[in-house]
């Protein structure tokens, strides 16, 4: 055969291999043997191995795999990956329903943004997906073609398994029209597969994998990508990030007829009553899969209503996991002991007898509070009933009565902290409407000079969330507490080399790579300093959210110390003012707790010394906001102006009223190196009314075109809807005011 020959057959092949490779593993109809298919994967790999002028990374070929990694690289997710909160039974499915209904309501009332006052009553409905126990992926598309191939991770940044992935069959490597799609799924592997490794695993020698989920999640993250093409791994694609869809059952069908694997037990249901009778009837029949299944997924259908309602800190709004009852088993409680967290409260845990529970070893369970004590009435000695609540967290379901010892004695939380033996007390949370006193359920250690408070907060601080120093972990924190070396956290960066050369561990070379690790650390971003401060309530995706809002610390502290001004003033046993300060509450995207913790402590004079002090010694890096009159801080006196300007329940940044006629409802895609990350551009536009979408459509309204070296599928596809196109300069200028 000559070249064109050649090239013509390697293009014929690589399409009837993918045919009969969708047809077998995504469609269960097989029109071929496997011998005729072993055939012809083998003169295709042949034909390409003699012409590698030819060969394509999407080529099906690669299904079998061979590329070998020394490590995985990082993956920037193009969108964050948010994943849905849990509910457990129908009543809490039921509160689900009725916060969004409320959340609906007082849009419609308020007339904020397109919400119309007749929603609520036509197409409003669900979708039921089965809950996939697997490992969720996000495949990327360019024109066409697979990319990319990522695990989650913590929602921003995963682990690049396209290699891995690309071994996936009922993956398609390349769809039927050039364009660009972020799809979204779930990887799994059979129960009779895990069944036939584990054979072998027992046969070498080697440790058994718990379940099927832990067995998916081994398999991708093989660096061999052959020992991964060996394994049958699937996936079930059941979300896209688009814009071209007004409903979630449209996304489905869409996937499907690009040939996706979805799961086939997807259900539109018109109320949460059909949901519950999915949900007791799978209950019942999900052992029967091939596929482990711990859940639903429950989606309201309507993507208009779906970013209507937004996200929480965590969570979408329009979305939650109907989970299953979670694995169980019992054990004997050995001990009760107290532990001293970083913010002094006192936390009894259940000393158990190790359990194995859905794959892993469980020592110890929480028991909160004594209220939860008192509840459970658990004792030493007794037997109880333990779970994975969420298949994540070990919590104690109940006591089995009937085993319990005859001399057994109730429970009682100690007076004094165990640690430093100060009083342990309950604090006051003027929570009440009325303005009523209420305490909390935990009882706390208000010792500043608590050993355990200082350890826990020394090990919370120098966290990879917080300061990240590498190379101090607990036990060095506890070396160094012990010789007297941290009295606060300031004293991490007083430390010379000097200092810990010599020490248990610490020679000359690991002492001076510390030294350099606390240096590199003194330079750190406005979010992981936040979440640093250790504020009750103040967890790592609020650090980033008010990193994000304010820009620099600056005019996050000033807004904090406003507040706390504005609120000292307000009587809250006033239902007006009680609404004000709900509203304010809701446009920094936090709930009461968290801003009066934030309150609480910016008002602490000590905090503000402390504050003062390591300002000296670390650079926190701004977020670059462009000078375009941001007006900041809020005060409450602002509230009702920034709820008329309010259209989603975001945190949004508020500026000139011109720019934001200028940008409102105007859609953007941007493509293209600029010079500033992609997350810049977004934030700007989106902090001014615009919106941000991956692809373009008749609806763009304009494409932000960096530089690249060819004509691009975006670029095309502007041109040809008549989309506006425009370079970072004319971007810049559109900020002229």
């Amino acid at each position: 055969m000559n070249q064109i020959d050649v090239k013509n057959r390697i293009i014929s092949l690589r399409k009837e291999l993918e045919r009969h490779i969708h047809l077998y593993h995504s469609l269960d109809k097989p029109e071929i043997s496997d011998q005729t298919y072993d055939s012809l994967m083998q003169e295709l790999i042949k034909l390409e191995k003699a012409n590698p002028e030819f060969d394509i990374q999407n080529s099906p070929s690669r299904r079998i795999g061979g590329i070998v990694l020394d490590f995985f690289q990082k993956a920037r997710h193009p969108i964050k990956q948010w994943s849905f909160d849990n509910v457990f039974d129908f009543p809490e499915l039921q509160d689900w329903q009725e916060r969004n209904i409320k959340i609906l309501q007082k849009i419609s009332q308020n007339n904020l943004g397109n919400f119309q006052k007749n929603i609520l009553k036509k197409n409003f409905n669900y979708v039921s997906e089965l809950k996939i126990d697997g490992l969720k992926i996000v495949l990327t598309y360019k024109a066409g073609q697979l990319i990319q191939a990522a695990t989650r991770g913590d929602g921003e940044i995963g682990e690049d398994v396209t290699e891995n992935v690309r071994t996936i069959k009922s993956i398609p490597l390349i769809l039927k029209d050039q364009i660009d799609l972020i799809v979204m799924g779930e990887a799994w592997i059979s129960k009779s597969e895990l069944a036939k490794i584990n054979l072998e695993q027992v046969k070498n020698h080697l440790p058994k994998y718990a379940n099927t989920r832990n067995l998916a999640a081994g398999t991708l993250r093989q660096l061999d990508s052959s020992v991964v093409a060996k394994r049958n791994l699937q996936m079930f694609c059941y979300d896209i990030e688009s814009e071209n869809f007004p409903t979630q059952i449209q996304e489905l069908n869409f996937l499907r007829e690009n040939n996706f694997l979805v799961n086939p037990h997807f259900k539109l249901c018109k109320d949460i009553k059909e949901i519950e009778k999915m949900y007791q009837s799978w209950q019942e029949k999900k052992d029967l899969e091939e596929y482990g299944v711990d859940g639903l997924v429950i989606k309201i259908n309507q993507k208009e209503i779906q970013n209507i309602l937004g996200f929480t800190a965590k969570s979408p709004r329009s979305g939650i996991a109907y989970k299953f009852p979670a694995e169980e088993a019992s054990t004997l409680v050995k001990n009760i002991s107290i532990q001293i967290g970083r913010t002094g409260v006192a936390t009894p845990v259940a000393e158990l007898e190790e359990v194995l529970i859905y794959g892993s070893r469980v020592k110890r369970a929480t028991l909160h509070n004594s209220d939860e004590i008192k509840r459970l009435d658990i004792r030493i000695g007794d037997t109880v009933i333990v779970r994975k609540a969420g298949d994540v967290i070990p919590e104690i379901v109940s006591v089995i009565n009937n085993l319990r010892p005859k001399n057994s004695v109730a429970f009682l939380m100690p007076d004094f902290c165990p640690v430093c033996n100060s009083k342990l007390i309950k604090i006051q949370n003027k929570i009440n409407r009325m303005g009523d006193i209420k305490f909390s359920a935990g009882l706390f250690c208000k010792n500043e000079f608590c050993s355990a408070k200082h350890r826990e907060y020394f090990n919370y601080f120098v966290s990879k969330k917080a300061f990240n120093i590498d190379g101090v972990g607990e036990k060095i924190v506890d070396e160094f507490y012990d010789l007297g070396l941290l009295k606060n956290v300031l004293d991490f960066f007083k430390l010379k080399k000097e200092d810990i050369e010599g020490l248990e561990g610490f020679g000359q070379k690991s002492a001076a790579n510390l030294i350099t690790a606390i240096e590199k650390s003194k330079n750190i971003t406005l979010h992981k300093f936040i979440y640093a401060l250790g504020i009750f309530h103040i967890g790592e995706t609020t650090a980033k959210d008010l990193a994000k809002y304010f820009g620099n610390f600056e005019n996050f502290e000033q807004a904090i110390l406003n507040l706390i001004k504005d609120f000292s003033k307000l009587d809250l046993s006033d239902q007006k003012n009680l609404e004000t300060v709900k509203a304010e509450l809701a446009i920094f995207g936090l709930g009461q707790k968290s801003l009066e913790s934030l309150m609480s402590w910016f008002a602490d004079n000590k905090n503000l010394i402390f504050l003062k002090e390591i300002l000296k010694i670390i650079k926190i890096q701004e977020i670059n906001l462009p000078n375009i009159n941001i007006q900041r801080p809020i005060s409450l006196n602002s509230v009702n102006s920034i709820l008329n300007k309010l259209e989603k329940n975001q945190v949004q940044l508020l500026v000139n009223e011109n720019l934001e006629k200028r940008f409102k409802k105007k859609i953007f895609v941007i493509t293209g190196a600029l010079s500033q990350p992609r997350e810049y551009f977004v934030d700007l536009i989106e902090a001014n009314g615009g919106k941000v979408v991956n692809s373009v459509s008749k609806n763009t309204n304009y494409l932000l075109l960096g530089d690249h070296e060819k004509l691009s599928t975006k670029e095309k596809s502007a041109k040809q809807f008549g989309v506006k196109i425009i370079n970072q300069k004319e971007f810049e200028r559109m900020f002229s005011l």
